[in-house]
């Protein structure tokens, strides 16, 4: 071997006499060089060792406009199945998450139900029932419920579609059928300016309940009063989804799934409605 290395070398590594051999000066600079490369394997062994403690990255995301009870006990639900990963968790528009997911880059998100891609499979983990705020002064802030149709004659300020159009425009046509006409569409989503139009155009707004915090807390104003819908009249539903290809192929997302299948086994899927979803631009754009 050491012949082979001198003849693709061209160069002489040793002068070998009678029981005695000894470097030449090629092979005495060539010994430097050499002890340097087995160093840099030696530290690669080392740098490689030391990636074995580091725990697993696991990406996971929320929608910001889900209470944040949900997204705590749904970041538990992943540490608690992968006990030994490193979770990391991204908050989100539910439209950009569910686009995370089809690309791989998360292994499970928390958004708002419907799906409507078929690489995408998902469960229910809360449904909310949807309440009313106004100024804290309006008439009907001293109703206990509210029925839709009862808002028929009033301005009823929506959210923009994007965090998740196919819910936002089921939303909007719900609210049609009940004879709601009269429609304005915020152009940013920003709970403190949706506040603030409804305190001076004494427009109505649906929220979840304050107390659940996040963006509902904005009306936890005194200046706003929030009263509940009449029960069936009108519930949004949240879910975690994920990639239906990756949990059959990655281990660490068919984890995920089997623990969010068994935490929330008990919550009931929607009702599917019938009625075809309104594009985008139906809603009046908020003066």
């Amino acid at each position: 071997m050491v012949k082979d290395l001198e003849r693709e070398l061209g160069c002489a590594l040793f002068v070998r006499r009678h029981h005695e051999v000894q470097l030449t000066a090629p092979g005495e600079a060539l010994v430097v060089r050499v002890r340097e490369i087995l160093n840099a394997v030696d530290d690669l062994k080392i740098a490689a060792n030391a990636f074995k403690n580091v725990p697993p990255t696991v990406r996971i995301g929320g929608t910001h406009l889900s209470p944040p009870a949900d997204a705590d006990r749904f970041i538990e639900v992943t540490e608690g199945a992968l006990p030994a990963a490193s979770v990391l968790y991204r908050s989100a528009r539910s439209v950009d998450l569910l686009q995370s997911l089809e690309k791989g880059e998360l292994a499970a998100a928390l958004v708002h139900l419907p799906l409507n891609n078929a690489a995408l499979d998902s469960v229910v983990i809360s449904h909310y029932q949807l309440m009313v705020a106004m100024r804290a002064d309006d008439p009907l802030a001293r109703r206990d419920e509210l029925r839709l149709a009862e808002l028929a004659d009033r301005a009823v300020v929506l959210r923009p579609a994007t965090p998740q159009p196919l819910a936002l425009n089921r939303l909007h046509q719900r609210l049609a059928e009940a004879g709601i006409r009269d429609f304005h569409r915020m152009d940013e989503n920003d709970p403190a300016m949706l506040a603030s139009y409804i305190r001076h155009s004494r427009g109505l707004t649906l929220t979840y309940d304050p107390a659940t915090g996040g963006a509902a807390s904005v009306f936890a104003d005194p200046a706003f009063s929030v009263i509940p819908l009449a029960s069936g009249e009108l519930e949004f539903s949240a879910g975690i989804a994920w990639n239906i290809e990756a949990a059959g192929a990655d281990p660490v997302v068919a984890a995920i799934v089997a623990a969010i299948r068994q935490e929330w086994s008990h919550v009931a899927a929607p009702a599917v409605s019938t009625s075809q979803p309104i594009s985008p631009g139906s809603p009046t754009t908020a003066s």
